[in-house]
């Protein structure tokens, strides 16, 4: 594969596949930001309160918690999950996986050409 058809390659798995993570040049350290969909501000309050009641949850152990503090625990703990479920990169895993099969395939066109030689 010539170099260039490999770059155009790879150029185009980025674009398909880094979806949830994206680089942030804002900053003097290499960090990314992350993009995950919510439905308003508000939606996104409720998740951050879901997410501090969850972790109230787990630190009261077998407690009894006040029903005013976490009314609905199963359903803060399930709107977590969800949440959860946005955070995995499955895209970006898709794409370590493509750029896997592309390095092993010109590492074999690599391998006949130097038996060729």
């Amino acid at each position: 594969m010539k170099k260039e058809k490999l770059i155009n390659k790879l150029l185009e798995l980025k674009q398909h596949h880094m979806l949830h993570l994206t680089s942030d040049n804002s900053r003097k350290r290499k960090c990314y930001k992350g993009n995950y969909r919510v439905n308003s501000h508000f939606d996104l309050m409720l998740l951050i309160i879901n997410l501090i009641k969850v972790c109230v949850v787990a630190l009261e152990e077998n407690q009894q918690i006040c029903d005013q503090e976490v009314p609905n625990p199963k359903q803060n703990v399930m709107e977590v999950l969800h949440f959860i479920i946005q955070l995995i990169p499955s895209e970006e895993l898709a794409l370590i996986d493509k750029l896997s099969e592309l390095l092993e395939n010109i590492e074999q066109e690599n391998k006949v050409a130097t038996e060729n030689s």
